[in-house]
């Protein structure tokens, strides 16, 4: 599916599925820079929201989350998601249940090495959207459930 030729000492990408073939990687590191500086937005709104955060970046066998956080005595897993333009839809619409389900076990794997399945748990969204005229963000608390 994917192949990764050198040319002239520059990686170029190369997808079968894609009209052209080449995924333009100036793009995905982009998308990369715009992710992790949602997430660091994401992070000052909910500090400003009196969560104390625990861990960024939690990653697991089981899968990651962005953000680890208290609010109160309750665990708080939190999905980031940004977007610069409203034509591809509310960040907080891209948390599909497939990404869910991957949270969802990210926690349980969290809960269980720090022995914390006696506390409160919670899944929150916030989403991101960066404007002409600056940041928004959205918060939405127990965007999903724990099951």
């Amino acid at each position: 599916m994917y192949n990764t030729p050198q040319q002239g000492g520059a990686r170029i990408e190369r997808c079968e599925h894609l009209p052209g073939g080449t995924v333009n990687a100036a793009m995905a590191h982009e998308r990369q820079l715009l992710g992790i500086d949602g997430e660091r937005c994401a992070e000052r709104f909910v500090r400003r929201q009196r969560y104390v955060i625990l861990q960024r970046n939690y990653r697991c066998p089981a899968g990651e989350v962005d953000l680890v956080a208290l609010d109160g005595r309750t665990i708080v897993f939190i999905e980031v998601k940004t977007r610069t333009q409203e034509d591809f839809g509310s960040p907080l619409d891209a948390v599909d249940l497939r990404k869910q389900r991957q949270i969802r076990r990210a926690a349980q794997y969290f809960l269980s090495v720090h022995r914390l399945h006696d506390r409160d748990a919670r899944f929150d969204v916030v989403g991101v959207w960066r404007e002409q005229r600056g940041i928004r963000c959205q918060l939405v608390k127990n965007a999903f459930e724990v099951e």
